[in-house]
């Protein structure tokens, strides 16, 4: 007698357990391991996978992809960025908040390249370090547009000085250019020895001071 079509044995669904006892924390946690030992270009999917010991569609069930690996260690590192305690002067608040981000970006190998990569107002912990820091410079007064503006400034110049500061130190603009020809170059050479490695604490404090002080005359605008 023909078995009846409801009494063959259908195919059971195949049910991926990949992500069973994986957490995106775990995976973001192996991500910064993977970024201290082998820096931003070590870093992927699979190095991410075998740190943890599972396979690669197990994490890219978590991130989908290298971008949102990125982008959540990126959000990691930005965890801690947001002081408990700030200035009530706003100025003075604007000028800790940058400390803080500079320190954060420092305080991880390529961290800089890392936030210029992975940034995203999506993320919860850099949409609050955003708002603080927008209110904070709103609050000295300035208009939205010019709000908008000087936070890209400060923050696009934190973000290079620290990429300078993370880069090789052969691959620097004062040990570059310390080869040209200071005949050829007069004013260059005269300038350059101010760009070394033990400058960037100045510089940063030098560099946010000039954004801050030196407004547009057509601050008012907008």
């Amino acid at each position: 007698m023909s078995k009846t079509s409801s009494s063959v044995e259908q195919p059971r669904p195949v049910v991926s357990r990949a992500h069973v006892g994986l957490s995106e924390e775990r995976i973001v946690a192996a991500a910064m391991e993977v970024l201290e030992s082998d820096g931003l270009d070590g870093l992927s999917l699979r190095a991410v996978a075998g740190r943890l010991g599972v396979r690669v569609n197990a994490v890219a069930w978590h991130v989908k992809d290298k971008a949102g690996l990125i982008g959540a260690a990126t959000d990691a590192m930005m965890a801690d960025c947001l002081p408990a305690r700030l200035p009530r002067h706003p100025e003075e608040r604007v000028r800790k908040l940058l400390k803080s981000f500079r320190a954060t970006l420092c305080s991880r190998r390529d961290g800089a390249r890392l936030m210029q990569e992975g940034f995203s107002l999506a993320r919860p912990h850099q949409l609050a370090f955003a708002e603080a820091f927008n209110a904070a410079l709103r609050a000295t007064g300035r208009s939205s547009k010019e709000v908008a503006w000087t936070a890209w400034t400060l923050i696009y110049f934190v973000i290079s000085l620290v990429n300078e500061e993370q880069a090789s130190p052969d691959r620097t603009p004062g040990v570059e250019a310390a080869a040209a020809d200071p005949a050829a170059f007069p004013c260059l050479a005269e300038t350059i020895e101010h760009l070394t490695g033990e400058s960037f604490d100045d510089r940063f404090a030098y560099g946010v001071d000039l954004i801050l002080t030196g407004r547009s005359a057509a601050h008012g605008a907008g």
